[in-house]
């Protein structure tokens, strides 16, 4: 069953600066919704992409059905709505699928031990793409997820592979032609225990590799660097958009303790952790960022960001220098992440903290009374724009989220520590049985209206989805939300962001694997007992 429904539209009202500017007039935007129903399974996975052709994405949904066969099924848009296209068997021992633009064409690929297949729908048959070993496995059976390995990575905007393995990446960067060159292993051992907990099915191991993209030799191309144990290691770009096998070994005198941020997680949960690396004051050279936890007790915990700005080198690297150049702190509260963005694209990087407040952290008979009479716990997202090359003490503008959707009577009340610097999808989230859901609202960020700002949508509701319009200026978002009555997957990993007519706007995509709903916005019947959902809001 597969239906268009409703045109949902937004009334966006402009609102005051700091500055004294006039708002602005209200202006209609609007969402075309469709809803596909994709039959019903345990689990089943959905992607997209432009795998037949055609001006609109297609959705590709992939599941193992009763008899343990890959079941791939192709949807196209078609009659004003997306309708069966294609539908066949992937070879039995696929155990995860992507999809990836190869010499210009979007194509589906599926891992099997051994090797990347990539799928041609003109005769329904998997061809060979690259000889590769992973050691990423499904953390569940009955499914095959859907696991990021593809990015670019040496900037010439085409897809490269970045394969996980048990010593590092495999790194395949992709030719003008659509070939791709060979491998080249990059990075320390990977830790898959952060984003093994996904309560859905989309899996990004890069985003733990702990392999940072920097120009150390100042020449205009991107490298991938790494720490190890005791130095980083350089794996310099060519002029032909390779990475060189051999890394060039530096070292630096800013201190910390480990490039893991889940080591602060044991013990008396202290230490000072390597977060990144990246140009974050706009001068083209590379900063060290590391995170500082410190605190005995948990009252008495407090965190920062240290930026330790680099300088070129004589010999043409890069160094940094070992007194802070700019710290950023939450009074009251740790942070728990650093994003850096390009809000209103002026080429400038704007920054966002996720940070909670201390008091949520510990337990008591009041918290745990007020948690069971509906009261949440927030957290806060903190945004920092760059002005005349540094930035304020104090950030441009604050929003809220829920830690675990919308408030009810289950509410525990607090979150222990060691669950926050774990992370939403840690491995060990299955086994926490008062914060299944904790740090697993939607946020999303993408420009859905087209006006070339950034916007924020926030799902922590199960039937709304806020939207907060990027505006210019210092506030970067209106400080009023517009509310898009929606339902809204119970984890983020089922919601997301992509471009499915090639319009510039950022349209929403969301997978139901249910529909019947508690209070939190959990399943009520076991999965599989009702149809799977895909609702696709298209930006006007």
């Amino acid at each position: 069953m597969i239906r268009s429904v409703s045109r949902l539209i937004c009334i966006l009202f402009g609102v005051s600066t700091p500055t004294g500017a006039e708002p602005s007039a209200a202006v209609a935007f609007t969402f075309d919704q469709y809803e596909v129903v994709i039959g019903s399974a345990e689990r089943q996975t959905v992607l997209t992409g432009f795998l037949l052709g055609g001006a609109v994405a297609d959705l590709a949904v992939v599941s193992i059905d009763e008899n343990d066969d890959r079941r791939l099924r192709l949807y196209a848009f078609g009659d004003s709505t997306w309708v069966p296209r294609l539908g066949t068997t992937l070879r039995p021992e696929v155990l995860f699928v992507d999809v990836a633009n190869i010499g210009g064409r979007d194509r589906l690929i599926a891992y099997e031990p051994g090797r990347l297949n990539w799928f041609d729908p003109e005769t329904a048959m998997e061809r060979a793409l690259v000889a590769v070993t992973s050691n990423f496995n499904p953390p569940r059976s009955g499914e095959i997820p859907h696991v990021d390995v593809t990015r670019d990575v040496n900037g010439d905007e085409r897809d490269d592979l970045v394969v996980p393995d048990v010593d590092g990446f495999w790194v395949f960067v992709q030719r003008s032609d659509g070939a791709f060159a060979d491998p080249v292993k990059i990075g320390p051992s990977t830790d898959m225990s952060r984003i093994y907990g996904a309560d859905g099915y989309r899996y990004d191991p890069w985003s733990q590799s702990r392999i940072y993209e920097m120009d150390y030799n100042r020449d205009g191309l991107s490298d991938l660097v790494f720490w190890n144990e005791d130095h980083f290691e350089a794996h310099l770009q060519d002029e032909n958009g390779l990475f060189a096998s051999v890394a060039e070994p530096f070292t630096t005198d800013v201190a910390f303790d480990s490039d893991r941020f889940s080591s602060l997680a044991t013990g008396d949960m202290t230490g000072r952790v390597l977060h990144s690396l990246g140009d974050l004051n706009g001068d083209g050279v590379a900063d060290l960022v590391v995170f500082l936890l410190e605190g005995r007790s948990i009252s008495s915990k407090h965190s920062a960001f240290d930026v330790y700005f680099g300088t070129p080198t004589a010999d043409g690297g890069t160094a940094f220098a070992p007194e802070v150049g700019a710290a950023f702190q939450s009074d009251g509260s740790i942070q728990l992440g650093m994003e850096r963005h390009d809000f209103d694209r002026d080429g400038q990087v704007e920054l966002m903290f996720t940070t909670i407040e201390v008091e949520y952290l510990e337990s008591s008979l009041w918290k745990r009374f007020k948690g069971f009479m509906g009261d949440d716990i927030w957290l806060s997202l903190e945004f920092y724009q760059m002005e005349g090359g540094s930035y304020r003490d104090k950030p441009n503008a604050i929003r809220r989220i829920a830690l675990d959707g919308v408030p009810s009577h289950k509410e525990p009340g607090w979150v222990p520590l060691d669950i926050v610097l774990r992370g939403a999808t840690h491995e060990r989230r299955r086994t926490q049985k008062s914060w299944p859901r904790a740090f697993n609202s939607t946020l999303l960020v993408g420009d859905v209206t087209g006006d070339g700002f950034s916007d924020l949508l926030i799902g922590d509701h199960p039937r709304i989805m806020d939207l907060l319009v990027g505006v210019p200026g210092p506030d970067l978002f209106a400080r009023q939300p517009q509310d898009i009555a929606v339902a809204v997957p119970n984890d983020e990993e089922y919601t997301w962001l992509v471009d499915l007519n090639k319009d510039g706007k950022q349209d929403v995509l969301m997978h139901h694997p249910f529909t019947l709903r508690d209070a939190h916005g959990a399943r009520r019947l076991p999965p599989g007992t009702e149809p799977h959902r895909v609702t696709v809001l298209i930006a006007r």
